[in-house]
């Protein structure tokens, strides 16, 4: 692999320590300044709304009948059912998808009332429901699908199903397009004039609230009987699965619905469940279970399989009862992810090393690669990671014969999808969001698509600059263990919620910095800031400023996350650790 000379710049950005207002918010609270701060940051300024963020309740979550088309949903959902219809249930192959399709599913089931269901295969039919997966199951006799996490922009396949008799339900939390699919109700807090208080529900999200609403109906009551409410307690397990894995903002109902699920899957009674709670403790039994937890054990072991096989055997394990079945399944899962490791790196390394060898960093915007053989169900993670190291929006194209099949990932400052719209005569097909997008192109159209991407978009590579954003700069004294388990109060973290950051600037190294790890590719190394105490310091995969560190009169400046270290049963404070500067001492001074 091509070694990096080129470095990306950061800058740091710093939100502030809110003085006067932190203070009264840390007093109405009976709270550290640290958390009022941190509350602030997050737009949380009031004690009212504190409250409701720090201590969220299911309470609080809006009513489903909100969702624009409910009524109609539920009213043709129970009219098959009633008339004991044949019906189906059409997913996706991501997480949310899997999820979503695993939640309506166990409802039926609770109901007595097995439907079947269609996982679309990434390769073989592409993303959410067409036409052909509408016959297939028409000739089945199904007379009503229902999608979830799809459909709101499945115009050919809705066409399809009204030509067959097919009634479609479509449940979705996608951005519909210009033209409605030919639908009996779509169920979309995203749709055109919707007054749904909160738009941002993951697929699964928006499942719940359909499953909620028909548990009203079959209850006869806007309060659920006791047994549909243990039921929808337990099936919050799913809905933190997709909601967490879909990186949706874990603020207003995602917050509330991702807590509760994570309890509810923690103390999940399925096997299959329970063998992915074991693989993301790995055998720390007394930790309790978090959102990274889910966002980097449990999800890329799902996805695994829909980006390398079928999905349907990620639908299995989650649905699974019997042990030893679940067990055989996360075995076939985990080797779908090492496998899938294995060829990201594949890809990774040959994607780098072309950046590095072949392309103007300082003068290309965009970054678009193609090759022969690289598997379409990974290069979107490769992209991601691309950008995180050179700060560029960038597309990669697996190329099969004549066509092209792409991934593009983004920087804030870049809306990929757009500069994809302005490039539209280069594509056959396109869609996405501002950070993320996939394409269909034809092989001899992608030097046109390169050189169009970068004349179309307008932000130059001088002012690509990718910026660190920390919560406040404090001394290293203010922590102190009850201070970085009050930090907690704040989570579940994730997207709109991130996990908080700290910085420190000119502080002295003290001992000697030593690597770390079976590899040697960590770095740990003791840190004091004026007459602080000295603080344990952890930079994973940081090796490379060993040498630096080593030198006399130097000191840094970090950005880091306060964080305790459990060890035999004993605490410790120490300095999670995601970036260092390094400057001479005298400077400092």
């Amino acid at each position: 692999m091509v070694a990096n000379k080129w470095k990306v710049n950061k800058s740091w950005r710093s939100r502030g320590v809110h003085h006067e207002r932190g203070a009264d918010l840390a007093s109405e609270l009976c709270c550290s300044r640290i958390l009022a701060d941190l509350l602030i940051n997050r737009g949380i300024d009031s004690p009212s709304t504190a409250e409701t963020f720090l201590n969220p309740n299911l309470g609080d979550l809006h009513d489903p009948d909100l969702l624009p088309g409910m009524a109609d949903a539920v009213q043709r959902i129970t009219e098959g059912i009633r008339k004991g219809e044949t019906m189906a249930v059409v997913g996706d192959y991501d997480v949310d998808g899997i999820a979503s399709t695993a939640l309506l599913l166990e409802f039926f089931r609770f109901i007595d009332r097995p439907v079947r269901h269609y996982i679309p295969h990434r390769l073989r039919d592409g993303y959410g429901i067409n036409d052909s997966v509408v016959r297939n199951l028409a000739e089945e006799g199904v007379s009503l699908i229902i999608t979830v996490d799809n459909g709101s922009t499945a115009i050919a396949a809705a066409d399809a199903a009204h030509a067959l008799g097919v009634d479609l339900v479509v449940t979705d939390h996608h951005l519909p397009g210009d033209e409605l699919p030919r639908a009996r109700a779509i169920v979309n807090p995203c749709l055109h004039g919707s007054e749904y208080p909160f738009r941002k529900l993951a697929g699964v999200g928006v499942t719940f609230k359909v499953v909620w609403a028909l548990c009203r109906a079959f209850s006869r009551s806007r309060k659920v009987t006791p047994e549909f409410r243990r039921f929808m307690v337990d099936a919050l397990a799913f809905v933190a699965l997709g909601t967490i894995a879909d990186v949706v903002p874990l603020r207003d109902e995602n917050r509330i619905l991702a807590r509760y699920g994570l309890r509810a899957l923690e103390s999940a009674e399925t096997a299959g469940l329970r063998h992915l709670v074991a693989l993301a403790k790995r055998g720390d039994h007394g930790r309790v279970l978090d959102a990274e937890d889910v966002g980097f054990r449990i999800a890329p072991c799902l996805n695994a399989a829909g980006r390398l096989d079928d999905a349907e055997q990620a639908l299995s394990l989650l649905l699974c009862r019997d042990e030893s079945e679940a067990g055989r399944l996360l075995g076939v899962l985990k080797r779908h992810n090492e496998k899938r490791r294995d060829i990201e790196r594949e890809i990774y390394e040959d994607a780098r090393d072309s950046i590095l060898s072949e392309l103007d960093m300082e003068g290309d915007r965009v970054v678009v690669l193609a090759r022969e053989g690289w598997h379409p169900g990974v290069i979107g993670i490769v992209a991601s990671r691309l950008v995180e190291e050179f700060f560029r929006p960038t597309l990669l194209i697996s190329l099969e014969g004549e066509i092209g099949k792409g991934s593009a990932r983004s920087i804030p400052q870049v809306e990929i999808c757009e500069a994809l719209r302005r490039s539209r005569d280069c594509l056959e097909a396109f869609g996405g969001h501002a950070m993320a997008a996939g394409v269909r192109i034809a092989s001899n159209r992608v030097e046109d698509l390169r050189q169009t991407l970068n004349r179309v978009v307008d932000v130059c590579p001088g002012e690509m600059i990718p910026e660190v954003v920390v919560d406040g700069e404090y001394s290293l004294s203010s922590w102190t263990i009850d201070a970085v388990r009050e930090l907690q109060r704040l989570a579940p973290f994730g997207e709109g919620n991130p996990r908080p950051r700290f910085a420190i600037r000119g502080a002295e190294i003290v001992g000697q910095p030593r690597l770390m790890g079976s590899d040697q590719s960590h770095l740990s190394f003791f840190v004091r800031q004026h007459e602080d105490t000295a603080l344990r310091a952890v930079a994973f995969r940081k090796a490379d400023w060993h040498g630096a560190l080593l030198e006399r009169d130097v000191c840094v400046s970090l950005v880091y996350q306060p964080s305790l270290n459990r060890w035999r049963d004993r605490e410790s404070l120490e300095l999670l650790v995601d970036e260092i500067e390094i400057s001479s001492s005298t400077v400092a001074q």
